[in-house]
């Protein structure tokens, strides 16, 4: 199964910029537990951190970023899902990324006739543009097996406007137990 690449639009991604070198900005406002404490070896420059901010980046799509890596901020950053800065009340951000996610699921269902069944969200990463672009990692249950699988999400949300639903997959590359037999094909030669 492919990816639905909503109106083929292109799937590049926003560029990676520095949003605060290390020591330059205020305590308070980038929490600790997305960059790694100023203190920590290895200690590599503000430029070597681009460089590996951008190779995660696109490596990922966007989407697994190990953010305890770099004592510097960037654009891209983990989502708190308790904190209200996301999304617009009365929603929270938890029900923001949860709708974000059932509504592409519903997408691809679409797209690949396919029934999976969303279950939760497991993390995700944005960036601000003309509104906030995330990637969100959930869960969902596969109807063939009955396992629990994991599908990438990225939507371009634009707060009280409109949910732009660019991209859905399964996670690539994540190690799914088969269930069932295996079969020998014959050649029809």
């Amino acid at each position: 199964m492919g990816e639905v690449d909503i109106d083929g639009r292109s799937p590049m991604l926003g560029r990676v910029y520095l949003s605060y070198e290390v020591g330059s900005f205020p305590k308070n406002l980038i929490p600790p537990h997305i960059r790694r404490d100023e203190n920590k070896e290895p200690k590599y420059t503000t430029q070597q951190e681009c460089v590996m901010m951008r190779r995660q980046v696109r490596k990922s799509k966007g989407f697994d970023i190990d953010f305890t890596q770099f004592r510097s901020v960037f654009n891209y950053r983990p989502v708190n899902f308790d904190c209200k800065e996301y999304s617009l009340a009365p929603e929270t951000t938890r029900g923001l990324l949860e709708r974000l996610s059932r509504n592409s699921l519903k997408n691809y269902n679409k797209e690949w006739f396919t029934e999976y069944e969303f279950l939760n969200v497991v993390k995700a990463n944005s960036y601000m543009c003309s509104g906030r672009m995330y990637f969100i990692t959930f869960e969902v249950r596969d109807p063939y097996d009955n396992l629990p699988k994991l599908f990438q999400a990225r939507v371009r949300y634009y707060y009280d406007v409109t949910d732009d639903y660019i991209l859905c997959r399964p996670k690539p590359n994540q190690k799914v137990k088969c269930v069932g037999t295996s079969r020998k094909h014959k050649s029809w030669a």
